[in-house]
C-alpha cells in the first residue's frame, strides 16, 4: 500500500501554514508518513504516538536528524509551555476519546509560543477510500461519529477561533486485492466468501494500469487564539 503518493497532505498544509523553519508538535503520526514530509520544511519535529508498534515503524522509516519520536499515551507530551510554533494533528484528533477531545487540544495549545497554530487534518466524508471504510469495516472502520465530535471539539474550543474548512483529496494506491485485504482487512479470512467477494468487486471498480486507486476527502483547519 502506498498512501498519498501525490504528497497532498504537505501540500495543503504549506498552502495554509509556512512550516519553513518552525518547531512542530506532530500529535498522532502513525507510521510517520507525514513526519517526513514535515521533517523537510520545519525546523525541528516533535511526532508523537500512543502506538508504540506504529511509532517504532515510524522512526525506522524517517532517519531525519531533525526529528525526535516519543511514545505518548495521550498524544500530548508533558513538555515546556511554549516549545512549538505549530501543533498538527494528523489525522488523530478523532480518535481521541470524545470527552477527551478538549482536553487534549488544550494541552497542545499551553505547548504553544504566542503567535502559535493548531493545524487539525482529518478525514472528510467522500471518496472511494471513505466507501470501503464504512461498507466493509477497511481500516479503522465507520469514523463519522467521531469525526463530528472532533469537528465539535475544534468550533468550541475557549479562545481559539477555527479558520475555513480546507477540502482535499488524497489517495491509497494498492498493488492487488490481497494487497488491500492484507493491510486495511487483516482478519479477512474469517470473513464469509460472500463477504470477500463483495470486496474483490468493489476493488475491480477502481482497478487501473497502476494498480488499485482509492480516493479520500480530507479535511483540514487552523485555529488561531482570539
Amino acid at each position: 500500500m502506498i498512501q498519498d503518493p501525490t504528497n497532498q497532505y504537505i501540500a495543503t498544509i504549506l498552502s495554509q501554514y509556512d512550516l519553513n523553519g518552525t518547531d512542530v508538535l506532530e500529535i498522532g503520526c502513525g507510521r510517520g508518513r507525514i513526519t517526513r514530509d514535515l521533517a523537510k520544511h520545519a525546523g525541528r519535529v516533535v511526532a508523537t504516538d500512543p502506538d508504540l508498534s506504529a511509532l517504532e515503524q515510524a522512526h525506522a522509516s524517517v532517519p531525519a536528524a531533525n526529528v525526535t519520536f516519543l511514545h505518548e499515551p495521550t498524544g500530548v507530551p508533558d513538555l515546556p509551555a511554549g516549545s512549538f510554533d505549530a501543533a498538527i494533528y494528523t489525522l488523530s484528533l478523532h480518535h481521541v476519546p470524545a470527552d477527551d477531545m478538549q482536553a487534549s487540544l488544550v494541552s497542545a495549545a499551553r505547548l504553544l509560543k504566542k503567535e502559535g497554530v493548531i493545524v487539525v487534518v482529518e478525514p472528510g466524508d467522500g471518496g472511494s477510500f471513505t466507501k470501503a471504510k464504512e461498507r466493509y469495516g477497511a481500516g479503522s472502520g465507520d469514523e463519522r461519529p467521531a469525526r463530528s465530535a472532533a469537528m465539535g471539539a475544534m468550533r468550541t474550543l475557549d479562545n481559539w477561533a477555527m479558520g475555513e474548512t480546507i477540502l482535499f483529496r488524497t489517495l491509497f494506491q494498492f498493488d492487488s486485492d490481497e494487497d488491500f485485504l492484507a493491510n486495511l482487512l487483516p482478519g479477512y479470512r474469517q470473513q464469509p466468501d460472500s463477504f470477500i467477494d463483495g470486496v474483490r468487486q468493489f476493488l475491480e471498480l477502481h482497478r487501473t494500469e497502476e494498480g488499485i486507486i482509492l480516493d479520500a476527502e480530507r479535511r483540514l483547519n487552523l485555529l488561531r487564539r482570539k
